[in-house]
Parts: C-alpha cells; sequence; structure tokens
C-alpha cells in the first residue's frame, strides 16, 4: 500500500467532482455499450481517460441514489455524452463499471437501464461496513503500528473542530486516513480489499449530501474514541466503538438513501 497521505488524497481528489471536457462525438454514435473508441481514432491519455471515466461514474450513480434516475429508466449513453460536454468513450466504459458493480443492469440488446433497487446502494454499503468494519477494528487493534498512530494523532489535530478555517476537509481526510488504515491492518487481504472498495463510494456520500458541520464533529468526537483504542490495543473496545460509530452516522444520514 501507498502512504497513508496519497491513498486519502486519491480518495478525495476533486471534491466536488466537475465534468468538463469538451464534446468529441459524431452524431448518430450508437446507444450499446459494449466496443466504443473516441472520434478521429485516437484515446486521451490513460490517465485523462480514467478520470473521466470515474467522473462520468459519479455523476449517473448520484443521480440514481438522489432518486432522479428511478429502477428501469434506460441509459442512454449519446445523450449522457452530451449532457455532460463528453464523448461517448467514457461514458460507455463507466456504464460498463456500474454494471459489473451490479447498479445497471445490461438488456439483451446491450442497453443499459437502472437495476430496481439500486438507489439505496449507498445504504446497502453501509448495512455491509456494520458487518465488517467492527471485526476489522478489532483485528487491527492489535496489529496498528506506532507510526500508523502517530499519523493518525497528527491528522486528528489538524482536524479539531473549529480550530482552523478548513476544520472540516480535515476532518474528511482523517475520518478516511482512520477507516482505511483500520482496513489495512486488520490483517486479512480480502476483508481490507473488500472495505477499500466500500469506502470509494464514500466520496460519492460527500458530493451527493455534504455533512453539516455539527454532523462531522460528532463524528470526529467518535473517532476519537476509536483511536484511544486502537492506542490502549484494545480490541473489543475498538469493535464496539466503531460499532457505534457506524449506527450513529446511519441515524444522523443526510438524505434517506445517502450515509
Amino acid at each position: 500500500m501507498g502512504s497513508m497521505s496519497n491513498q486519502v488524497n486519491s480518495l478525495l481528489a476533486g471534491l466536488p467532482s466537475a465534468v468538463k471536457p469538451p464534446p468529441d462525438e459524431p452524431q448518430g454514435a450508437r446507444d450499446s455499450v459494449p466496443g466504443c473508441v473516441a472520434a478521429g481514432g485516437q484515446d486521451p491519455p490513460a490517465s485523462a481517460e480514467s478520470s473521466r471515466v470515474d467522473a462520468v461514474y459519479e455523476q449517473i450513480l448520484l443521480r440514481i441514489v438522489r432518486g432522479e434516475l428511478a429502477g428501469g429508466s434506460e441509459l442512454k449513453s449519446t445523450r449522457i455524452a452530451r449532457e455532460l460536454g463528453l464523448s461517448r468513450t467514457p461514458v460507455v466504459q463507466a456504464l460498463q463499471r456500474l454494471a459489473a458493480d451490479g447498479i445497471v443492469a445490461l438488456a439483451p440488446n446491450k442497453r443499459a437501464v437502472v437495476r430496481p433497487g439500486a438507489e439505496n446502494w449507498l445504504v446497502e454499503l453501509h448495512e455491509l461496513r456494520e458487518l465488517l468494519e467492527p471485526a476489522a477494528a478489532a483485528r487491527a487493534a492489535e496489529r496498528v503500528t506506532e507510526a500508523d498512530l502517530a499519523e493518525l494523532d497528527r491528522l486528528a489535530a489538524e482536524a479539531q473542530p473549529h480550530a482552523q478555517p478548513d476544520w472540516m476537509a480535515a476532518a474528511q481526510r482523517f475520518d478516511f486516513a482512520l477507516h482505511l488504515r483500520i482496513a489495512d491492518r486488520a490483517g486479512n487481504f480480502a476483508l481490507a480489499q473488500t472495505l477499500r472498495k466500500i469506502w470509494t463510494y464514500k466520496r460519492i456520500s460527500y458530493l451527493a449530501a455534504p455533512e453539516p458541520a455539527e454532523t462531522l464533529a460528532k463524528g470526529y468526537q467518535e473517532h476519537l474514541a476509536l483511536l484511544a483504542a486502537l492506542h490502549a490495543r484494545d480490541a473489543e473496545t475498538a469493535r464496539a466503538a466503531m460499532l457505534f460509530h457506524l449506527r450513529s452516522a446511519a441515524t444522523l444520514r443526510a438524505a434517506r438513501n445517502i450515509v
């Protein structure tokens, strides 16, 4: 794994995200999902293309969880590309990713449609976190290093509520860093990879409904309790602190389908 700061910054980069590349797709392109290349026969650089795909994926998922795209809605790649000012290539790739994740389904004619119930995606992921993260916290309490704790202490100090103008951004960095480090120190590669995948969607939660200051401040105190349990190498207290934190977050959700 890379440094904690690099991992957190890669997840938080670009909040809020924007999709502004110029259109370059000729009219008349098909709406089926597979097999599309950019107009002119040249694809943009891999890093730029990946960033565009990520942004389109987020924009579509945001519309789904907000209820703007109901279950059964058809997702036409040409229309989405036109609305976002993009070529069709990143839209097709984003739809393929959404299908692979089970958020949309590909009909027999290769058209993408929103899966019924997909508006609950973020809530269901949070429920999965309640099953996995308490166990990860208990395991991490026995494996976390002094260097990990020192870095988390530093991030916690920077995130103290109302201590500086940008404390809310610092609180988000602390949030990501604490949970990701727990995942990494759980001593189970499959568990860590699953939690990391889930945590890529936390960025989308922040985009969909930014948390008010009082919610971030409450979460900060819960994070401190969790960090204290890690310092004490107390597995069961860490387990309980994580479960309390996750259930508290669920009760304070900013919107019905966003947590």
